[in-house]
């Protein structure tokens, strides 16, 4: 099989599973989506969106950052993530009764803008 078939294949199977999750769930709108259609607690949605930003992504670069500087460098890796963890714990609760999902929606109905 060729590698551009096996490409095709691979996306299709995934759109098709991601596709029967959601008509299995019987997701009615988008906000059944999100936050899991309002049954998730505040902490738990902060520490999901803590655990989204904490990707690999970041760490590689911060694993990075300590190989290059040294070990003096793993206190900008700390502050980086409890400063995150933190910020997420508590800005995700007024995010929620605001009814919004994401901050830029939040500034924006917040302020108008």
């Amino acid at each position: 099989m060729a590698l551009q078939s096996l490409i095709y294949l691979v996306v299709g199977i995934s759109f098709s599973i991601h596709i029967g999750i959601a008509l299995l769930a019987n997701a009615g709108s988008t906000k059944d989506f999100y936050v899991a259609g309002g049954g998730v607690q505040p902490v738990a949605n902060g520490m999901a969106t803590a655990a989204d930003w904490m990707s690999a992504a970041s760490f590689i670069s911060m694993a990075g950052i300590i190989a290059f500087i040294g070990s003096d460098a793993s206190a900008y890796l700390m502050g980086w993530t409890g400063g995150y963890v933190l910020l997420a714990m508590l800005l995700a609760p007024y995010l929620r009764k605001f009814g919004k999902f994401t901050v830029p929606d939040f500034v924006g109905d917040r302020y108008y803008s």
